[in-house]
């Protein structure tokens, strides 16, 4: 049901439970990206949101605790990942929901119950793998969102002497997100090798 083909093996759950155990010590500074992604949604008082690339639930985890999201959804192609973030949320069933499927399949929004107020993103868009497919994914994460809904999407970015195939700049984020009909794009916070920016659909 996929066509990843990315360095990571997240259908492995040996290799998922390894994963999880060293993201946030190899990059401790994630933590300083799912407080602002929590602040930003609090600010907004938002209600419903779509978490794309959820992982094993360390976002969700945050924005549950620290915001008052009536319902969160959670879509991840890898089933270890969701089965860590059940496991992760089960304080907070009746507001997490959870898909799996992948967004390198045609189509693949159908499946899921929008509209969202918010979409969030950590660390998962640059599993395309490929640079130029962002800018279509773009298009149909905006198909997800209320009118004026934001996006708020934490990753890394070519930058300086940064320059993989598989990543876009920030300013490159900012045109693929303008073209797709998002507006009002600002860099909200940045730490390591990650950025934080969010845009609002027109």
């Amino acid at each position: 049901m996929h066509d990843y083909t990315g360095p990571h093996d997240y259908f492995d759950p040996a290799y998922v439970n390894d994963w999880t155990s060293v993201a946030n010590t190899k990059r401790p500074f994630r933590v300083e990206f799912f407080e602002a992604i929590v602040s930003e949604l609090a600010d907004l008082n938002v209600s419903r949101v779509l978490d794309v690339g959820s992982g094993p639930g360390f976002l969700a985890e945050c924005v549950l605790a620290g915001s008052n999201v009536g319902s969160y959804h959670l879509f991840d192609f890898s089933p270890y990942m969701l089965e860590l973030s059940r496991a992760r949320l089960q304080n907070a069933v009746d507001r997490a929901v959870f898909h799996q499927g992948s967004f390198l399949e045609e189509e693949w929004w159908r499946s899921l119950p929008g509209p969202y107020d918010a979409i969030v993103s950590m660390q998962a868009i640059h599993e395309v793998r490929e640079a130029g497919r962002i800018p279509k994914l773009y298009g149909e994460l905006r198909l997800l969102l209320q009118e004026g809904g934001i996006i708020l999407i934490a990753d890394e970015v070519n930058d300086g002497d940064r320059q993989e195939q598989h990543l876009l700049t920030l300013s490159e984020h900012r045109a693929a997100l303008s073209n797709a009909g998002f507006e009002k794009f600002r860099r909200v916070h940045s730490a390591g090798d990650l950025v934080l920016f969010a845009a609002n659909k027109k």
